[in-house]
């Protein structure tokens, strides 16, 4: 359970099949320039909209995970066993908003590469309500990115970074994070291993 001690925690999902440098890197830039107290990293089973079931197990990717993440102690394991479907990113909000108290505000955070096909994600209008999504620039894919259906149907809500240090931020409200980024992606590690 999380507790309600923090004021920004932030959640970064996926099969982490396998776990690499640049999922440390968006952490650490969502961690600075969102000012997130933890970041959690969602293992999940298998990702929906994919075919192919990851290669390595669900096991040994959060044993990876923590030993990538072991010397940043704002990034922890989210622990998703007791949630029902816990591949739906949706399910995994509204358990972790079950436990926050309505002073923290909650970011998930995606790479540019996942706001193309966002709006094929199960209640994904939703997950737009019940926290703040920040989407992490990837080299080559902002244009597409920002032409996505979730994009546009949201595009009235997108604001500035700098807003946060306004004020709290607002349902529907969304944030793309330009950055150099890297390019790295994990089914690349995987077809160069």
């Amino acid at each position: 359970m999380i507790t309600d001690i923090y004021k920004n925690i932030g959640i970064l999902g996926g099969t982490f099949d396998p776990p690499h440098k640049g999922h440390v890197y968006i952490s650490n830039l969502a961690i600075k320039n969102l000012r997130l107290e933890k970041l959690f990293w969602a293992v999940t089973r298998q990702n929906p909209l994919k075919k192919f079931i990851p290669s390595i197990s669900e096991k040994k990717r959060i044993f990876l995970c923590k030993k990538i993440i072991k010397k940043n102690s704002k990034i922890k394991i989210l622990n998703t066993k007791n949630i029902k479907k816990p591949d739906l990113t949706i399910n995994i909000i509204k358990s972790v908003k079950k436990t926050l108290s309505s002073k923290v505000q909650l970011f998930f955070i995606i790479g540019a590469d996942n706001l193309i096909d966002f709006h094929k994600w199960q209640n994904y209008k939703k997950i737009f309500e019940l926290c703040t999504i920040v989407i992490i620039n990837r080299p080559g894919y902002k244009k597409v990115a920002m032409k996505s259906l979730a994009a546009k149907k949201f595009a009235n809500f997108k604001i500035n970074i700098s807003i946060l240090k306004r004020r709290r931020l607002k349902k529907n409200e969304w944030i793309y994070v330009n950055n150099k980024g890297l390019n790295l992606s994990s089914s690349r590690l995987r077809i160069s291993l």
